[in-house]
């Protein structure tokens, strides 16, 4: 029930933005054609009289307004410090939903934290997002020259991950919110640990693919065909973004958030901070009782099932909330990643079993 209102409020969401980039292209259009009546009556006046000027004004006194650049500097720069003040914004917001987690009333919240996350930074800012961000980290790695607020929101999300794990994939992100809102949950596919391991080297391939694109091109190629990018903005460049649209839209319906397992870098390397000492991780005290309760309500399959042994892995788990709440003998619990809590781990009692496996 709670999947066909979030729906709703998708759907609903969409037709509004609709709406709102009608109105905006009719306004544009229509200031498109004042400018170009006045365009036309400056050119001739311009015409008229360049002639009679062109001479007296060919001075150096008057050289320095030739040149448009301090004008485009000054936008790019205001444009640039926009988008550090909107990922300083989504910093303390997902630093928002990583203290709400610990609390079993408030992690009810997060469904509404992915729609304000879908409606404001989707519809409303309509990117770019934080795999963008993630792209401007690595060209500023390489030294190529682009505005380092561009890489604001990756590298602040990595300190946030370490204090409180995955929580913006969980929480904030509207790339993750699309997914899930579309998921059914009826059928029930790619769920093994084999599968995991499968999907996670294709994502591991994904963006070594990627980098290597950045390395060799230094430019950002992936905002051509983001399918994210084509749904926010019912419009793509190029045949193949609506393809990847349509095959992330059908394998949505039946996979629980297929980009974020199969292609998503962001996921993919803030995972690997849950391997960092002190990071935050879940853990189980000594009262689990190894059954199958939080495995099954783990649709990311961060806790995944093998015979009759639940295990899992920090890396994948995107700080939802659903084990804490379900577990029956309130076993699991967010911890710091110590000799006593890894961030792989078998869920048996910690002194029953060798958490080294």
């Amino acid at each position: 029930m709670k999947y066909k209102i979030l729906i709703s409020i998708f759907v609903l969401t969409l037709l509004f933005s609709v709406n709102i980039k009608a109105q905006n292209t009719d306004s544009t259009e229509f200031n498109n054609i004042e400018n170009t009546d006045t365009t036309s009556n400056q050119d001739e006046f311009s015409d008229e009289f360049n002639d009679e000027f062109s001479d007296e004004f060919n001075t150096d006194e008057f050289n320095e307004f030739e040149n448009s650049d301090d004008l485009t500097n000054s936008t790019d720069e205001k444009v640039s410090y926009n988008r550090l003040y909107w990922a300083i914004a989504i910093l303390l917001y997902t630093i928002l939903a990583g203290i709400l987690i610990k609390f079993k009333a408030t992690r009810k919240l997060r469904g509404l934290f992915l729609v304000i996350g879908l409606v404001i930074l989707g519809f409303y800012r309509g990117g770019p997002g934080v795999i963008s961000s993630f792209q401007n980290t690595y060209l500023l790695i390489l030294g190529v020259k682009v505005n380092w607020q561009a890489a604001v929101l990756f590298v602040g999300l990595i300190p946030v991950t370490y204090l409180f794990g995955k929580v913006f994939c969980g929480w904030v992100c509207y790339l993750g919110a699309i997914q899930e809102f579309l998921y059914i949950g009826k059928v029930k596919i790619f769920q093994s640990e084999r599968a995991q391991k499968i999907m996670k080297i294709i994502r591991i391939v994904a963006t070594s693919a990627l980098l290597i694109q950045l390395t060799f091109t230094k430019m950002i190629l992936w905002d051509e065909i983001g399918p994210f990018k084509t749904a926010i903005n019912l419009f793509s460049p190029n045949i193949t973004g609506y393809i990847l649209l349509g095959i992330i839209l059908v394998s949505s319906v039946f996979i629980y958030r297929p980009f974020c397992k199969t292609i998503c870098p962001v996921g993919l390397v803030h995972g690997f901070v849950s391997k960092i000492p002190g990071a935050s991780v879940l853990g189980i005290s000594n009262s689990c009782a190894g059954c199958k309760t939080c495995n099954t309500s783990c649709q990311i399959n961060a806790i995944t099932r093998n015979g009759k042994t639940s295990k899992l892995d920090n890396e994948e788990c995107i700080r939802c909330g659903d084990c804490l709440d379900d577990c029956n003998v309130s076993s699991m619990s967010i911890y710091s990643k110590g000799k006593e809590h890894k961030d792989k781990i078998i869920l048996k009692g910690i002194k029953k079993l060798n958490l080294n496996k």
